[in-house]
């Protein structure tokens, strides 16, 4: 693989569809004060959907952005969810201004954008949260494979911290394993964030 826009994101997004939310859905919602409030979330690369769904299934108001519209098809689920989603079907790096959102949720897709359209698009990310919005998102670590790959965002762990300033860090994660991407090998080192913004 040598570029991001040469993977099947549609082949890839169906395959994933069947799979359940991650924890960290759970983890952005309990730290933005739970299910008795819900407001809007921003879902960045929603890709299959499932993360999308369980937030609007506790009865979030979603934003899902991806490139793929694979999750276009599920949304008939709206009927059963006491949430909504929204799907909008775009490169979250030419959005010009993100809704306002109680939490921002990203996984495995920021670092996609490169270093570039990763800074613009964070700078757009932080205005979108008010005081106590939650970022939970995972960014690239420097022992990634994709490490010596210009298209993508591999970054220290103090350049993370420095994105994170404004920021009270509830959980931080790091996954630095070998494992696999499609039919490749690859190792994952990728820091997953769950933080409150303070001002």
């Amino acid at each position: 693989m040598d570029t991001a826009e040469k993977v099947d994101w549609a082949a890839l997004n169906v395959h994933a569809a069947g799979r359940p939310a991650r924890r960290l859905v759970a983890k952005a919602i309990a730290a933005a004060g739970g299910d008795r409030q819900p407001g809007t979330v921003l879902d960045l690369g929603a890709g299959a959907g499932a993360d999308s769904l369980q937030f609007a299934r506790r009865g979030w108001t979603v934003h899902a952005y991806d490139t793929d519209d694979t999750i276009a098809g599920r949304l008939v689920e709206n009927e059963r969810m006491s949430g909504t989603v929204d799907f909008h079907h775009v490169d979250i790096a030419d959005v010009d201004e993100f809704p306002t959102a109680k939490i921002v949720y990203s996984t495995y897709t920021l670092g996609l954008l490169g270093r570039d359209a990763l800074a613009r698009t964070w700078t757009k990310l932080v205005a979108a949260l008010p005081r106590g919005g939650v970022m939970a998102v995972d960014l690239f670590g420097t022992n990634d494979t994709w490490a010596d790959r210009p298209d993508i965002a591999t970054l220290p762990v103090h350049e993370i911290d420095a994105m994170f300033r404004g920021f009270q860090v509830i959980d931080r994660t790091v996954r630095d394993e070998d494992g696999r991407f499609l039919a490749d090998k690859k190792h994952w080192h990728v820091i997953t964030t769950l933080a409150r913004k303070l001002g």
